[in-house]
């Protein structure tokens, strides 16, 4: 029976695996497109989440991925809460599977024909979504496999395992219920695959109701073992979206405990009293009931559970090394890795571009940055930003010394990695351009550092000398993150054309400032030929930012718009 029990739970979870696995692979980027187009309310993120899961079968999966877009920016935290709590009901849609059907037809009829079908589709069909599918056939054969010989294999249970003496032992049997409930579902890492062996078992009459209606519960709670081992080492959004998805858990489960007879007896009078050896389908009942539970009390206490979440994790100071949005739950769709790479990147760039603000803005109406804008180079460090052991600590008490790019040069490293892991493992030809594109932004972007820390190393009254009027202003306009969002392709270019011609014409002024004071040609020479230099890095720089923002803030038809009416009125 040990060997019958274990081969059964073995092909239980490849069939369960193979399924999941397969009806991604066939929805392909299509399943992320459409959890981001479909979770702007918490109604529809419910549903989205409720159907993703029914169709895929593994509200692991769904989490995982929508950890993922959590971590890439985007999804905000509170849709993808609503994701999850959505995906816990169309969990149980599994055990609806098992106990309408696994569990009262011959298994051989329904499962070797679809595993040879599928396995056909698979060898005979090499493009296109079809192998896939056949993956998914030959997965869901495997799984009804498995249930008819676990099924065969929990006849005898009762001889070896107390399940009857835990149901005899009132609220300590059921605690103890909760607790074996949860271990199976952590220990295989399926909340769908615990239940479909809970619901088994039932069928020989070894669970009393309640011992079973227990049972589900902790399957219900064991599953978020697997959203919690997927946020060790991830982003802040991660292991705040794992720590909803847990604390929603308990707190339901704790009411159902509480609730546990009246819960079961409307199961039992909603499955038209179907007890005594055959229990399944009550408590498939009772862990759908479990699930709209859960999502009726997070429908009034949702909000207050984020907010507690967000003071109890927060976000990593906005100077400090550590991403924000890159985490390995992404790397398994491309879509979702690329848009992580840009949220860092666009994070890295309001950095230095914050770093430029303070070189080229007058001291007067430059104004610190708050606690919730990026700091810039020269800003001292806060108390939650304390500076690292290898940073010099004269950097912070000479104000001509440049600060080191300790964090940028860190997130920038951190953003190479990240896109060499995920081209190694992501096919990449759907978002190869996107991509692409990225990766030369980040490269500009450490040009651009680099620049801006020559540049911070000059004093900032010689800076100041050098771009004096117009100049001055259309360097200004360039630093500024919201004139760069609001520009076309056409009036980046523009400010290019403007700051050459405005450059041009302050070396013409500089000249003749040489001819006009022939008695000191040669000091004058030196400080213009400085001035020249400075005038020269911060061209060069303003290049640079104008490549990058085209990757991350591209044209969009609103600012077209507005520079085509523009234009019109003009020639009017």
């Amino acid at each position: 029976m040990l060997f019958m029990t274990l081969g059964g739970i073995g092909l239980l979870l490849l069939g369960m695996a193979m399924m999941t696995e397969g009806l991604k692979a066939a929805a392909g980027n299509a399943l992320s497109s459409l959890l981001e187009r479909s979770t702007k309310t918490r109604l529809r993120a419910a549903f989205m989440g409720f159907g993703v899961t029914a169709v895929v079968q593994s509200s692991s999966a769904v989490i995982v991925t929508t950890l993922g877009f959590t971590n890439a920016g985007m999804l905000k935290l509170r849709q993808a809460a609503w994701v999850v709590f959505g995906s816990n009901l169309g969990t149980t849609m599994t055990a609806w599977i098992v106990a309408l059907i696994g569990l009262k037809l011959n298994v051989q009829v329904i499962a070797l024909p679809l595993i040879g079908l599928g396995m056909l589709l698979k060898l005979f069909f090499s493009n296109g979504r079809t192998p896939h599918v056949g993956f998914a056939l030959a997965g869901f054969g495997v799984l009804f496999l498995g249930l008819g010989i676990l099924r065969d294999a929990f006849i005898d249970v009762a001889d070896y395992l107390p399940l009857e003496q835990l149901g005899t032992t009132g609220a300590i049997g059921i605690v103890l219920g909760v607790l074996v409930g949860a271990l199976l579902t952590a220990l295989i890492q399926s909340s769908s695959a615990a239940l479909a062996i809970i619901l088994t078992a039932s069928v020989t009459g070894v669970l009393t109701p309640l011992l079973g209606a227990a049972l589900v519960i902790g399957a219900n709670v064991g599953t978020t073992a697997t959203s919690l081992l997927a946020s060790i080492g991830a982003t802040t959004n991660a292991r705040r979206l794992a720590l909803i998805h847990v604390l929603e858990k308990l707190f339901t489960a704790v009411i159902a405990l509480i609730l546990l007879a009246p819960m079961w007896w409307v199961a039992d009078w909603l499955s038209d009293g179907e007890v005594g050896q055959n229990i399944s389908v009550g408590l498939a009942l009772f862990h759908t009931l479990f699930n709209v539970l859960g999502l009726v009390l997070m429908w009034f206490l949702a909000d207050k559970l984020i907010r507690r979440v967000e003071r109890f994790i927060k976000q990593p100071a906005l100077s400090s090394e550590k991403p924000r949005y890159l985490d390995d739950t992404v790397l398994s769709m491309p879509a979702m890795g690329v848009a992580a790479m840009h949220s860092e990147l666009k994070r890295v760039f309001k950095q230095l571009l914050s770093r430029g603000r303070k070189l080229v803005e007058e001291p007067s109406a430059y104004k610190e940055p708050s606690a919730e804008q990026e700091p810039s180079a020269r800003q001292e460090p806060s108390a939650e930003q304390e500076p690292s052991a290898e940073q010099e600590p004269s950097a912070s008490k000479e104000p001509s010394a440049p600060e080191p790019d300790f964090h940028t040069t860190a997130l920038l490293e951190s953003i190479q990695e990240f896109g060499n892991k995920l081209s190694a493992e992501s096919s990449m030809a759907e978002y190869a351009d996107s991509f692409l594109n990225i990766t030369w932004a980040r490269e500009e972007s450490v040009q651009l550092k680099a620049l801006l820390h020559e540049l911070a190393a000059i004093d900032l009254a010689q800076v100041q000398a050098a771009i004096s009027g117009p100049l001055g202003e259309q360097f200004r306009r360039v630093m500024r993150t919201s004139a760069l969002k609001e520009m076309s392709l056409a009036a980046r270019e523009q400010i290019l054309h403007d700051i050459s011609q405005a450059r041009r014409a302050k070396r013409s002024e500089l000249l003749a400032s040489i001819k006009a004071n022939e008695a000191h040609v040669a000091g004058a020479i030196v400080k213009i030929t400085k001035q020249l230099n400075i005038i020269s890095l911060l061209e060069e720089c303003t290049k640079r930012i104008m490549r990058i923002a085209n990757v991350i803030y591209p044209e969009n038809e609103e600012s077209k718009a507005n520079e085509e009416s523009k234009a019109n009125e003009e020639n009017e």
